[in-house]
């Protein structure tokens, strides 16, 4: 049985969660609840469960600060955020974080079953031993693991003394992509460098060949042999495979920094030739990016309409227009993947609000080391275009298998979500963008979705306006009219019939 555990400062909720799911013919035993972040972190220490689900509002410490902490020791343990706070900077903290989903409250009972049966097949996946990656195994790979544990958590002073390592007098980093823009396999990288290390210009004189990646590689010799002609021999020998193949060499006595401060630069940076189509020597010294952020305001607006209009054309318009921009720039290789994340976040966020069902079929394999091992612009860009358009081909044949219906619904939704801060949006407005009478559009609204179309949109308005006063300064008239209400006093009132409270009273509460 795996473990689960519940995190949230409301025992009900936790309790429909118990009710929602069969967790013991899942294969999942509720083992512990925690009801603030301080006593989440405690009971997460001795249980040491397989899955957690997390509340982001706790007392004493809050649930994405809770995440990190646990991230720190354990990278396995499966993290579900559910809140009832739409922000998409909770969403992308919360996925920077490493968690496995972000789910919007209420959650419904089909949802939180899909979301449990899919970690535990991640859970079992894990259970069945994995063939080592490396093409070798010796005192120096083993020494590489241990050097690279302690990178990738940041342990203070390093690694503990080492043996081997320190008789390696040259080291290579090798950051490989293909040409063609393939999918790199693990079982073609291990067969290309057991051939590289039989290669005249490095034969006998390697003695570790460490694969960190799929895409990365280091490459270990005692001994001090010629730079130019080893280096352009491994970087025909992978182009002549359609790779091409980046270097970055390190010398022991010549190099600016230490062996070990070499392996923590290298594999922490962005890879120089990311723009460049073939292979090429580089200086690690010498960083060739600008670090600038690219130009992300219009994208929520894109998004939301490519929803409504179920057509990503313009949203995909602009996506080149920013590639197109950060080679020319040559922006980081980091913002540029920022900017993916980004994107893909956002869709999946947008599609949580109006359409939670469908979203959780969307983009369901996204996996965030897809984005940042990605060597290439131009693999990084089909792979983003890819995504979306798998994302709209998929959200547009289950509104096709719903019916006229359900789709009317749909694209109201979404024209809400982008229209509702508007103070001058209607209900003309939305039947006129369904292209359907003002009349037919409402009846059919409401025989759909269970509710009138203006009461939607005030529950979003209301909703909207909780999350500011919750998480601003703004004074109420100033989150009235980012609401779309240009009347302090109007809105005062709806709040107060929607919640039972005025907005300072629940701005003093929450």
């Amino acid at each position: 049985m795996y473990k689960v555990c519940f995190v949230d400062d409301e025992t009900i909720n936790y309790q429909l969660f118990e009710k929602m799911v069969p967790w013991e013919e899942k294969g999942f035993q509720v083992v512990g609840t925690a009801a603030d972040g301080l006593e989440a972190l405690r009971m997460y220490e001795r249980l040491q469960p397989d899955l957690i689900f997390m509340d982001i509002q706790l007392p004493l410490m809050d649930g994405l600060e809770c995440v990190r902490c646990i991230r720190e020791e354990n990278q396995d343990v499966q993290i579900v955020i559910v809140s009832a706070y739409s922000d998409f900077s909770y969403a992308q903290k919360a996925i920077r974080y490493g968690v496995q989903d972000f789910l919007l409250k209420p959650v419904s009972r089909m949802m939180l079953n899909q979301q449990v049966d899919k970690i535990r097949k991640t859970l079992d996946a894990r259970q069945k031993p994995e063939k080592s990656r490396d093409i070798c195994s010796n005192p120096y790979v083993d020494e590489m693991n241990q050097v690279f544990a302690c990178i990738s958590q940041n342990v203070e002073g390093g690694p503990p003394p080492l043996k081997h390592l320190p008789e390696i007098k040259t080291m290579y980093h090798l950051v490989l992509r293909p040409i063609l823009g393939e999918e790199v396999s693990a079982a073609e990288m291990k067969k290309l460098a057991a051939e590289l290390a039989a290669l005249p210009a490095v034969a006998g004189h390697l003695d570790m060949i460490f694969s960190l990646t799929g895409t990365s590689l280091y490459l270990g010799s005692g001994c001090t042999f010629s730079d130019e002609p080893a280096m352009q021999s491994i970087i025909g020998f992978y182009r002549k495979n359609d790779y091409a193949a980046e270097i970055y060499a390190w010398k022991n006595g010549k190099s600016t920094w230490p062996l070990y401060e070499f392996l923590a630069r290298s594999s922490s940076q962005e890879n120089y030739g990311f723009y460049e189509k073939y292979g090429k020597v580089y200086e690690i010294e010498e960083y060739p990016f600008l670090d600038t952020e690219l130009y992300t305001a219009p994208l929520d607006s894109l998004i939301v309409a490519a929803l409504s209009e179920n057509s990503p054309e313009r949203l995909l318009d602009f996506i080149a227009s920013q590639f197109f921009y950060a080679r020319n720039q040559m922006i980081s290789p980091r913002l540029l993947k920022n900017f993916v994340l980004d994107v893909l976040v956002k869709i999946k966020f947008c599609l949580k609000k109006f359409a939670p069902e469908e979203s959780f079929f969307l983009m369901r394999n996204l996996r965030m080391e897809k984005i940042y091992d990605t060597v290439s612009c131009e693999a990084l860009n089909g792979f983003l275009c890819l995504k979306i358009k798998e994302a709209f081909g998929e959200l547009e044949h289950k509104i096709l298998q719903a019916g006229k219906g359900e789709h009317v619904v749909f694209r109201a939704n979404s024209f809400a979500e982008l229209k509702f801060s508007d103070p001058g949006f209607s209900v003309q407005m939305a039947a006129d963008f369904i292209g359907i009478s003002k009349n037919y559009f409402t009846s059919l609204y409401k025989e759909k979705a269970g509710l009138g179309y203006w009461d939607y949109v005030t529950q979003l308005r209301m909703q909207k306006a909780k999350e500011l006063l919750a998480t601003t300064d703004d004074t109420v008239g100033a989150v009235a009219r980012r609401i779309g209400y240009e009347s302090e006093y109007h809105f005062s009132r709806k709040f107060k019939e929607y919640t039972g409270q005025s907005p300072n009273q629940y701005r003093r509460h929450s």
